[in-house]
């Protein structure tokens, strides 16, 4: 195997599998992050960090050409700082085994978008796949019926939550996609992701400034230095995993792949938290299966 075939076609591979394992381990981390304490504060070093323990990387000679195309990511890190702190907010709230199958939601919505904005096709079989997750989505609070359980499902203040960042972070892959495709992969991706997280993070931070709680930021750090630097650098580079694997996979095949990361996260939550998670395993194959439809 020669050395332009592992980079061209397995890297790609290796950089979506590396994204799976540590999304799964992302959730774990940050709802002990994120617990008692405010959600603003957390995201602000979920992407502060991991911005500075990438920083090491990010090729700095790039040419000025390429580092003002990502003013993109002022607008996509709207997107993503909205996001994240509904994600930290509803990984606080709420069991881990129960939201991060939610979180899922977001290959739904960004089918759809990609649709309609990336000219990727929808195929009858893509919506069988998107009829799966719905239906899996409901599984995870079974109450006798499809419409009770979506009820319950939706009723959650913490599923809300997870939901909400599900749709805004599928605005935001688009919005990567765009940038790190093929049309565009003279784009460093670790460049991009630098930039991106800095963004959210000032982002969040302002936030958190208006509302008067930008101290809150330090205090995180100080009382919880191992799990802000973990955190900051699972979420960095899961990321640029994700972006590297986007400059040769289509994004409507990367994002379902990605989904399989919620069976580690269900395990952790097991062992982590003691959460049942019988039924809700069952919930999120049903909806890992969905995603698979949505590639085949």
């Amino acid at each position: 195997m020669d050395s332009e075939f592992f980079s061209a076609g397995m890297l790609p591979l290796v950089a979506l599998a590396g994204r799976i394992i540590l999304l799964g381990f992302e959730r774990i981390v940050v709802k002990r992050l994120g617990s008692d304490n405010d959600p603003f504060a957390a995201t602000v070093l979920f992407f502060g960090l991991g911005a500075l323990l990438l920083a090491p990387f990010v090729p700095w000679d790039t040419p000025w050409s390429q580092w003002s195309r990502m003013g993109t990511a002022f607008g996509a890190g709207v997107f993503y700082a909205a996001a994240f702190v509904c994600y930290v907010r509803s990984l606080s709230m709420g069991e881990a085994s129960l939201v991060s199958p939610l979180y899922n939601a977001n290959v739904l919505f960004l089918a759809v978008l990609a649709f309609v904005f990336l000219g990727e096709p929808l195929t009858v079989l893509k919506v069988s796949g998107l009829v799966l997750l719905v239906y899996g989505a409901s599984r995870l609070s079974p109450q006798g019926s499809f419409l009770r359980s979506m009820a319950a499902v939706v009723s959650d203040p913490a599923c809300r939550f997870m939901i909400a960042a599900s749709l805004l972070i599928a605005c935001g892959r688009v919005v990567d996609t765009a940038m790190v495709s093929d049309s565009g992969r003279d784009l460093d991706p670790v460049a991009y992701c630098f930039v991106l997280y800095s963004v959210i993070a000032v982002y969040v931070f302002a936030a958190a400034a208006v509302r008067g709680h930008a101290r809150d930021v330090f205090h995180l750090l100080r009382t919880r230095p191992a799990e802000s630097f973990l955190a900051g650098g699972i979420n960095g580079y899961s990321y640029l995993f994700l972006l590297m694997a986007l400059t040769r996979i289509d994004v409507s095949v990367a994002e379902p792949a990605s989904m399989l990361s919620v069976l580690v996260t269900l395990l952790l939550a097991r062992r982590s938290f003691g959460e049942r998670i019988g039924a809700r395993m069952s919930a999120a194959v049903v909806m890992v299966a969905g995603a698979w439809c949505l590639v085949l």
